[in-house]
């Protein structure tokens, strides 16, 4: 059965796997942000009419809103890859302290993609945030070391850590950040890729 408890869980975890602030999503949907402050602190619902609306926005079946599980083939999160979708960017900053590898894109669109593929642990220590077009990525170390890197528990996960992001915008700052005592190697694929590996050198 459905409690509509659940909602302010749901529709506040929805929104920050895309990254949009209270007011973005305030702005897609045609109303107030107070609605949306009012909707996570569960002390306010949509109008019954702004469910299939949020559904399509957010890429998931309606079912998901009411409490439902994502299906198969929601784009949002299937365990070792996760996506997400933004307002294009003008600066995005990596702060890297696990082994990976970064591809940017930097081409005009109407929306910036992030995609990450990789095992539990890098995912789960990931952290993302965007504030204003502002995009943050820290990459954690899963051992908790702030000075070198250890090898961890990657499960029967053996590929490359891989993040993916396409900008939305020709022209943006990007930052890169070795924390760690990774190796970092780094190469431009053309005028509008750039791509930078990390890795720790295996005696």
């Amino acid at each position: 059965m459905y409690h509509l408890n659940q909602f302010c869980n749901i529709i506040f975890e929805l929104r920050k796997e895309r990254g949009w602030t209270q007011t973005m999503l305030a702005e897609k949907l045609g109303i107030a942000p107070q609605s949306i402050s009012k909707w996570e602190c569960g002390i306010g619902y949509p109008d019954v009419t702004l469910f299939p609306l949020i559904a399509e926005l957010f890429g998931v079946d309606i079912g998901v809103l009411f409490g439902q599980s994502k299906g198969e083939n929601e784009r949002m999160d299937h365990g070792n890859e996760k996506k997400f979708v933004f307002e294009p960017l003008h600066r995005v900053e990596f702060i890297v302290g696990n082994e990976c590898d970064i591809r940017v894109t930097e081409k005009e669109g109407e929306t910036a993609r992030l995609e990450i593929n990789g095992d539990n642990s890098f995912i789960e220590f990931l952290g993302i945030e965007n504030n204003s077009g502002i995009l943050r990525i820290n990459v954690k170390n899963p051992t908790g070391s702030d000075t070198k890197w250890l090898p961890y528990d990657r499960g029967n996960y053996n590929k490359r850590n891989i993040i993916t992001l396409h900008t939305g915008k020709e022209h943006c700052q990007i930052y890169v950040i070795n924390y760690l005592d990774l190796n970092c190697y780094e190469s431009a694929i053309d005028d509008h890729i750039s791509q930078w590996i990390f890795m720790k050198e295996r005696l």
